[in-house]
């Protein structure tokens, strides 16, 4: 499995691809998710063509927004705010823990 980037021309079945440098799957109605890897984000889609969002942990599915995707362009929108977010602080030092403010 080489496949970078999410394909919305796939509609049923399993897609896996690559985003952000990470796997991500796609679970349309009716398939069954037989291979997962702790950590991958994974899109479920339910009866009215909505995609749930999570992440794989060792011991549960926790859901990473609070209500299910219209597409999952949305849900990769989304991810790639949360990870600019996370970019920005990273880069930034200036408010990086829960201590004295520097002013």
């Amino acid at each position: 499995m080489s496949k970078d980037g999410f394909d919305p021309s796939i509609t049923s079945g399993i897609q896996r691809f690559v985003h952000l440098g990470k796997w991500a799957t796609v679970c349309y109605w009716g398939s069954a998710l037989e291979e997962f890897r702790i950590g991958d984000k994974v899109f479920f889609q339910n009866e009215h063509r909505q995609y749930w969002l999570g992440q794989i942990q060792p011991d549960c599915f926790v859901l990473l927004y609070p209500e299910p995707l219209p597409r999952v362009l949305d849900g990769l929108t989304y991810l790639d705010s949360v990870h600019r977010m996370h970019q920005i602080h990273d880069d930034d030092d200036w408010f990086c823990d829960q201590g004295e403010l520097p002013f």
